[in-house]
């Protein structure tokens, strides 16, 4: 049977499909947005487990109609802050009068989560950050000479990552508004990566049980263990580690994985291995 023409076509075009799904949004390149409030874009670029420290980087461009298109500089102050930045400088300031580029205007900022280094629920483990900013600007001066700053509206345009092993989750908090974002960022093992932790386990538990059972088998023989058999449960000491640490992401020993599956499973073969070796002691003959 042959296949339709539009199937056909279908099947060339699958591949490039996911590039018509994609919003680019305000992301063309410009310093500066059309409309009167200025965009704030946001991405995560990093997570370590180990550490706790989530990275990400800000970026604020503001509206066409606050660059002087002559100068290229902004015509007022303005302040983004991150007071939830553990390191610093905090604050990135756009000053009017300096010539304002696209490359001036990043903030990068890094976060704690709120069990930073703790891994032991893996591959089930989540990991929590609060992510909090807000941007003033500074367009005139009190009687006293000091300048005063008043909160500055704009609009978020998030850029949801794609960590590799983790699922990431951005919710607003109650106290979200136009000017100022709060988020919460969740962050959790993908699917594959909690079905794969899950079915090593659990091969690795039968290939113990497996092998116990062998060892029962033949103590209820006359006969010694084969050679081949002791053998084989001495490279599964071995081997039982180099798979735990096969999966992804994998952290030091004794997160939960390793206690549903890796601790019993090596502890049953090395019981094994003894039984079968006091049982060649005792039955092998002399040659």
């Amino acid at each position: 049977m042959k296949p339709s023409i539009p199937l056909a076509a279908f099947l060339l075009l699958l591949p490039v499909l996911p590039l018509f799904g994609n919003d680019h949004g305000v992301d063309d390149g410009l310093p500066t947005v059309p409309g009167k409030d200025p965009v704030l874009t946001m991405n995560l670029i990093g997570f370590d487990a180990a550490t706790g420290d989530l990275k990400a980087r800000h970026n604020l461009r503001l509206p066409s109609s606050d660059v002087d298109p002559l100068t290229h500089s902004p015509k007022l102050n303005y302040f983004l802050v991150d007071p939830f930045d553990i390191n610093s400088p905090t604050i990135l300031a756009i000053k009017s009068g300096v010539p304002y580029s696209i490359y001036d205007n990043f903030l990068t900022s890094t976060y704690q989560v709120d069990d930073a280094g703790s891994q032991f629920l893996y591959p089930f483990d989540t990991h929590r950050a609060r992510i909090r900013l807000f941007v003033e600007r500074q367009d005139t001066i009190a009687n006293d000479g000091k300048p005063r700053c008043y909160p500055q509206r704009f609009l978020f345009s998030p850029n949801v990552p794609t960590f590799e092993g983790y699922d990431v989750r951005i919710t607003p908090t109650a106290d979200n508004s136009p000017t100022l974002l709060d988020l919460k960022v969740e962050l959790r093992r993908t699917l594959p990566i909690r079905c794969y932790s899950v079915f090593i386990a659990l091969l690795m538990l039968l290939i113990s049980i497996s092998v116990f059972r062998m060892a029962l088998k033949r103590f209820r023989s006359s006969g010694p263990p084969e050679m081949g058999e002791m053998a084989f449960c001495a490279a599964l000491l071995f081997a039982f580690p180099a798979i735990r640490n096969a999966q992804p992401f994998a952290p030091p020993m004794g997160v939960l994985s390793d206690y549903l599956g890796f601790f019993w499973a090596e502890s049953l073969v090395a019981i094994t291995l003894l039984i079968k070796l006091n049982m060649w002691l005792r039955r092998k003959k002399a040659e």
